[in-house]
């Protein structure tokens, strides 16, 4: 009798740390990072890569700091959006809780932001950290948290700056690129920067570049450095005009609602590991090194304009967009100009 009812004590015992193990999981908060892509495959561009740090240190730290154990574990849902567009409209209307985005993609919250992706007002990302950081700006992205449903946390890096690749050449100055056909994602500003170039753009997605370039639809495009591997560079696109764009900075996002309503001491939390975690230099680091291999692979040609030509390329940029930029408060552009 004493076996049997020691046995169903050491069963009820079990029961009850099953139970009490279970009612620990379900207290903990599925914190959501939506990316339109599963991990594994955004492991291998610039958007992806960043999240995925912050996903991985977010876990890591929510696991073993005291103000965050045991109440939130992460998840990565990569399955379910299909865009960058997607990704962060779920963000701000709570289907999660973390993202990362673009200027490209806050323009659709608020057209204004578009500015910042004007061909060559945006000289790097250091410039356009030290414009996040103006008083204009600083209320532009307070307007977002009070009215768009996310707050952006942190410009943390870059997608890369943006170059453009032909397979038309050799390119000494910029007439050159006078009726090369240029693949680009289809926005205004860059549409209105080719028209201004000579070039002929053409949108179309990223999915269609290399049968486009094969059957010399297109005869290069324009994208971040890192896309050399995705479109197999520079045997592709034997060109490369290292006088670039501008940059593409990543913000990390998260939804306003959720982070207003979390304890001050678990915000702080978070806000140090987000605070400490970098990735710009790695990504400033690998496009050097890109360019460099390029420059030195035979089958490449990196592009430096003479200073004269420079100077005819800046000035035609400046120009694409100037009925663009009048449509802007004038307070923004200057916080652009004056911190360059």
């Amino acid at each position: 009798m004493k076996k049997i009812l020691k046995k169903a004590m050491m069963a009820l015992t079990i029961a009850g740390m099953a139970m009490f193990s279970t009612g620990m999981a379900s207290a903990s908060q599925e914190v959501k990072f939506i990316f339109p892509d599963p991990l594994t495959s955004a492991l291998t561009y610039p958007e992806g890569q960043m999240l995925g740090v912050y996903c991985g240190v977010l876990d890591f730290h929510m696991k073993n700091m005291p103000a965050l154990r045991g109440k939130y574990s992460t998840r990565w849902v990569g399955d379910v959006y299909k865009s960058h567009d997607d990704a962060l409209n779920a963000v701000a209307m709570g289907a999660g809780q973390f993202a990362c985005t673009t200027p490209y993609f806050i323009e659709q919250f608020d057209p204004e932001w578009r500015v910042l992706l004007v061909p060559g007002i945006i000289k790097d990302m250091n410039h356009f950290l030290r414009v996040m950081d103006t008083p204009e700006w600083k209320a532009k992205q307070d307007e977002l948290a009070k009215t768009k449903g996310f707050r952006i946390l942190k410009w943390p890096s870059t997608m890369g700056n943006f170059f453009i690749y032909t397979n038309k050449g050799p390119i000494n100055k910029v007439e050159d690129l006078e009726g090369v056909k240029i693949r680009y994602a289809g926005q205004q500003t860059f549409g209105n920067a080719f028209k201004k170039l000579g070039i002929i753009g053409v949108a179309m997605p990223y999915s269609e570049v290399v049968s486009s370039l094969q059957t010399n639809m297109i005869d290069g495009h324009i994208d971040n450095i890192f896309a050399y591997e995705y479109y197999d560079m520079p045997r592709s696109c034997k060109y490369v005009i290292s006088h670039h764009f501008g940059p593409m900075p990543l913000a990390l996002v998260v939804n306003s609602a959720w982070w207003d309503s979390l304890p001050e001491n678990e915000r702080e939390a978070i806000e140090y590991v987000i605070n400490v975690t970098d990735c710009q230099d790695y990504f400033d680091n690998n496009e050097a090194a890109i360019v460099e291999w390029w420059d030195e692979n035979p089958k490449g040609d990196v592009i430096r304009f003479s200073p004269e030509e420079l100077e005819k390329w800046n000035k035609l940029l400046e120009e694409a967009n100037a009925d663009l930029l009048q449509t802007v408060d004038p307070k923004l552009l200057d916080a652009i100009y004056r911190t360059r």
